[in-house]
């Protein structure tokens, strides 16, 4: 018989959905960063600032729902069963499951998490009568549910009736070597990255230089019509261009940060790569100066 079997969570809509969301989101971003930049200083500029507050609030966060989806597996072998989601994962030894049953099975209605969406039902609920359920699923409609002691873990495999027949038969067979249970979590993560004082001193620069930026960018831009990106060859500058191209500096800046600082993350949680994401993270840090310089100088020749 097979040592091990992989299933996945549905994908397509799932992705589809989030791709669409994440493209949404730039749009209403660009369009603050635009509006923000016609716009004179008062209520108006306050105004146009909050679509970028909003993208740039839950844009990591669906970025991130997007690639856990993405890379996550259900992996179910005759000495337990791995559920891996993004930086979550959960080994659970084939012992430590009482059960496994479709939710149709189990006759009552359980509560869905607070913040999901297609492709990303996650979040811990608790079942009326104490016991905690955690979702690690793309969809709501056909889950498997895994119960272990006080807790149950929700998950949606493509082929819901392969799983069962599949654990079933792991089950039957019994355990050889019994694996330990782990439980990995993102906040674990950002817990040892916060515990390192260079990670912590790199991300507060980089994350303050950005901010610094963008005010800069902010109050500036309104009051300049047009500005100059660059110079001619006789040292004059170049033909001016309308000022929100500007907005372009800390927008840029923004994506490094961010596409640095989850890459960072992913790096970190092998030892041997840690020197990695310093790199990244400094490099990060780097690059916010050099924006802010730039900008710093483009206002200067204006």
């Amino acid at each position: 018989m097979t040592e091990s079997l992989l299933f996945q969570p549905p994908h397509r809509s799932g992705l589809i959905f989030q791709i669409v969301l994440i493209l949404a989101l730039l749009a209403l971003g660009i369009f603050g960063l635009w509006q923000s930049a016609r716009a004179p200083i008062g209520p108006g500029f306050l105004l146009y600032l909050i679509p970028i507050l909003l993208a740039g609030i839950f844009l990591p966060l669906i970025v991130y729902r997007t690639y856990a989806l993405w890379r996550a597996s259900y992996l179910l072998e005759r000495d337990g069963i791995y559920l891996r989601w993004g930086l979550r994962e959960e080994i659970i030894p084939m012992d430590a499951v009482i059960w496994v049953r479709s939710s149709q099975e189990l006759g009552i209605s359980i509560p869905r998490p607070w913040l999901s969406w297609p492709g990303a039902v996650l979040g811990v609920r608790k079942l009326p009568d104490g016991k905690r359920i955690e979702y690690l699923a793309a969809n709501s409609s056909q889950l498997i549910l895994i119960a272990t002691g006080d807790d149950l873990y929700a998950i949606s495999p493509t082929n819901d009736e392969e799983f069962m027949l599949a654990y079933q038969r792991f089950a039957e067979l019994g355990s050889l070597t019994p694996l330990t249970p782990r439980s990995s979590y993102p906040a674990n993560l950002l817990r040892q990255v916060w515990a390192s004082p260079a990670a912590r001193y790199l991300l507060f620069a980089g994350f303050l230089v950005a901010l610094i930026l963008l005010v800069l960018v902010s109050l500036n831009v309104p009051s300049n019509l047009t500005i100059s990106l660059g110079f001619n060859l006789d040292g004059t500058p170049s033909e001016p261009v309308p000022s929100v191209f500007l907005l372009l500096l800390p927008l840029l800046n923004g994506i490094f940060y961010f596409t640095n600082l989850l890459f960072g993350l992913y790096l970190f949680r092998a030892p041997d790569r840690q020197i990695l994401a310093y790199l990244l993270w400094g490099s990060g840090l780097f690059t916010g100066f050099l924006f802010t310089v730039a900008a710093v100088l483009i206002l200067r020749a204006s």
